[in-house]
């Protein structure tokens, strides 16, 4: 059993001797239903603010939610931001390979190497897989954290406590909060630079 499902044994077994429902203990904690469900069948770990209202609402404390599993969380989440910035570096890298393509491809295409276009094009076709492999496996690290969008990965990854404000500077406030705007001006950027050496 991992640490996730062995504290919400604990919650569950704590929530039930108090006498509650899953409904009293969300709204103790201002949380829903399902959060505190998510939590008892170990999906999700509650935040630092959601357990001490919970240890205080079950008349327990924190550590009697957690028992000895602070140094298990502490090494998992430590492994997670460890992976989360491996895979940031990986799609940056996969990012200009693919970007090195489209390139290739526009120069083969003016040159009319069709066997060297298809060479690209199948390079194209395994950083896809890659890509989807790598995103997968994001997903699968970030769900369970209730990391929802670039911001709160960004300063997971970076160690910022739950709660917190994201830094107010031009990468937190403008890039991460538009990131799908910001790729779509990238590749604009990309076709247009294709469509300038194709004229060339």
């Amino acid at each position: 059993m991992d640490v996730a499902k062995r504290i919400g044994v604990r919650i569950r077994a704590c929530r039930e001797r108090a006498g509650m429902t899953q409904d009293d203990l969300a709204a103790a904690a201002f949380v829903t239903r399902q959060s505190v469900g998510n939590w008892e069948n170990g999906k999700t770990l509650p935040d630092v603010q959601s357990l001490q209202l919970v240890a205080r609402s079950l008349g327990t404390t924190v550590d009697g939610i957690l028992g000895d599993e602070v140094p298990a969380i502490v090494a998992e989440t430590a492994e997670a931001r460890r992976q989360l910035a491996r895979y940031m570096v990986l799609y940056g890298a996969l990012y200009l390979v693919h970007l090195a393509c489209v390139l290739l491809f526009v120069r083969f295409t003016a040159e009319g190497n069709h066997y060297a276009k298809l060479g690209v094009l199948a390079i194209v076709l395994i950083i896809a897989l890659g890509e989807d492999a790598a995103t997968r496996r994001v997903r699968s690290i970030t769900r369970g954290r209730e990391l929802g969008d670039a911001v709160s990965v960004m300063m997971f990854v970076e160690g910022y406590p739950e709660g917190q404000e994201p830094p107010n500077n031009v990468f937190y406030r403008v890039i991460l909060t538009n990131l799908p705007a910001v790729m779509t001006v990238l590749y604009a950027l990309i076709v247009l630079v294709c469509i300038v050496l194709a004229l060339l």
